[in-house]
């Protein structure tokens, strides 16, 4: 196991982000928001944004979403895990409810494994412990980066692409389910 801190940087928007002044020309940036987080498998493209001023970019630049980020929900919904894909279209930023864990080293294997530790029974009860408040849910992110992760060994490696390609199968024939579903209700007495 290792401290969560020692392996990624955790990485949350500062406030003031969506201030007036930033939609006065500039650049435009995709937002991820908690609904743009799958249930499973990588983010599809984001089509929600703002606009943002050349010098709030910049000033930004840390926080402008990579390849193999996990995104988690830490406040209202918190928990809601998923990762960034390879190749994704423009410059994503994610808004302040949500947590941007980066990895230093083997981001691609590191992503998926940390994705399904969170979602796993004993990722869930880390992240029950974890949540604070009453009417509105949050995690500290302090508390959050001291949370030990498993090491990234060949057998966890292994069977974490084999849970993430599992549940990206199983969403799959859910949809299609539910299309199923959907079709037999349109045709129904039509």
């Amino acid at each position: 196991m290792v401290r969560l801190s020692e392996a990624a940087d955790l990485l949350r928007l500062p406030p003031g982000v969506r201030d007036e002044k930033i939609k006065q020309g500039g650049k435009r940036i995709r937002s991820i928001s908690i609904t743009d987080i799958p249930e499973a498998g990588y983010l599809a493209d984001i089509e929600s944004g703002m606009t943002l001023s050349a010098d709030k970019l910049k000033g930004l630049k840390k926080y402008v979403i990579q390849p193999f980020d996990v995104i988690m929900s830490i406040q209202g919904t918190v928990g809601t895990v998923g990762a960034v894909p390879a190749k994704f279209a423009g410059s994503w930023l994610a808004n302040i409810s949500l947590l941007v864990i980066r990895f230093n080293e083997n981001a691609e294997e590191n992503s998926i494994a940390l994705c399904m530790y969170l979602k796993s029974a004993r990722g869930r009860e880390i992240i029950s412990q974890l949540k604070k408040g009453d009417a509105i849910k949050r995690i500290n992110v302090k508390e959050f980066a001291a949370i030990s992760i498993p090491t990234l060994s060949d057998t966890v490696i292994k069977a974490s692409a084999s849970a993430f390609k599992e549940e990206v199968n199983l969403k799959a024939r859910i949809d299609d389910l539910y299309k199923s579903m959907h079709q037999i209700r349109t045709e129904y007495l039509a």
